[in-house]
């Protein structure tokens, strides 16, 4: 998506997603995803009304198909879904930011980063240090 595709999303609402994205709707999948320990939950808190989280999604989005390899990716609305919001801030004991990363690796916060933080390349270098430390485990 271009820029202009982004400013026009900023009031225009929520588009179509990427199938990539699991987009958790209750408070009982998002304890499953904390919980999980086979392979890293990546968690993104976004908002369609905030440009700086449309251009991070922007980035998130141009690799999913590389990262959805390694990682289970998570997405949640921060307005729409408010108190699943709250419950990963709650229980992983990182506070709320828009837009938001976070990393869980087997069922323990990893890494996180918000704002303009959030870019891919970020994102692939943490993927690796994790690849890396597992293959150094084996």
């Amino acid at each position: 998506m271009g820029i202009f595709g982004l400013l026009r999303n900023i009031g225009g609402g929520r588009p179509e997603e990427n199938p990539l994205w699991n987009l958790p709707q209750t408070v009982e999948e998002i304890d499953e995803i904390l919980n999980k320990s086979q392979k890293p939950q990546i968690i993104y808190k976004h908002s369609y009304s905030c440009g700086v989280s449309l251009f991070a999604k922007s980035s998130l989005d141009s690799g999913l198909e590389s990262i959805v390899e390694e990682a289970d990716l998570h997405l949640i609305d921060v307005v729409a879904q408010r108190q699943l919001s709250k419950e990963v801030a709650e229980k992983t004991g990182i506070r709320h930011e828009s837009p938001q990363l976070i990393v869980m690796h087997q069922g323990h916060p990893y890494w996180h980063t918000s704002h303009g933080g959030v870019r891919k390349s970020s994102l692939n270098e943490t993927l690796n240090e994790l690849k890396g430390s597992s293959d150094a485990g084996s």
